[in-house]
């Protein structure tokens, strides 16, 4: 998680979160991607996301694979835990947020656009996640191969070629990166 400054002086953090089917990981928290949605609040509380006036228990078991994370309202609800255990670290409650997700590889390209939509629905939101409330402010989202959200901060130490490699629950992609020197701030992906 970093912070920035936005053009209006505001403080902004930015959260890395990988939206795996395993596991939802951000720079310090790592949890599985289950979510079971209740209509009433359920006994079992442990990691109890309240949004919307429904009840979602966390990372109880690992999400199925769809072929685009937007089909349902799964990976919104877990990017809120992962936003909330972020700023439970920090100990914070309230903050305005800028994303920064990864999708597979293959298909960034396809699916991008969308992700980001799906991921900035609401300007702002409210929700309860273990019995504390949170406020949240949405300053953008940007979208990455997988992998390279983890590594962007990092840039400025990769020299020449580097592979980033992403190892998930039984798949695995590779990414090659260029180093340019005649762009310092550049690294590509290749």
């Amino acid at each position: 998680m970093r912070m920035m400054k936005n053009n209006n002086n505001e403080t902004v953090m930015v959260i890395g979160i990988d939206h795996g089917y395993g596991n939802m990981k951000t720079a310090t928290r790592c949890f599985p991607s289950g979510v079971a949605r209740y209509d009433k609040e359920p006994i079992f509380q442990n990691n109890l996301l309240v949004y919307n006036g429904m009840y979602y228990q966390i990372g109880e078991e690992h999400k199925e694979f769809c072929a685009e994370k937007t089909q349902d309202e799964d990976y919104y609800v877990l990017t809120l835990a992962a936003i909330a255990r972020e700023l439970y670290g920090k100990g914070m409650n309230r903050a305005t947020v800028h994303i920064a997700a990864g999708l597979p590889l293959t298909w960034v390209a396809t699916q991008k656009e969308d992700f980001q939509k799906y991921l900035l629905q609401n300007e702002s939101v409210d929700f309860t996640f273990r019995n504390k409330d949170y406020h949240v402010e949405f300053a953008g989202a940007d979208i990455y191969p997988q992998g390279f959200a983890a590594a962007f901060y990092r840039l400025q130490d990769f020299k020449g070629i580097n592979m980033l490699v992403d190892i998930r629950n039984g798949t695995m992609n590779i990414m090659y990166m260029f180093y340019d020197k005649t762009r310092p701030a550049n690294c590509l992906p290749i």
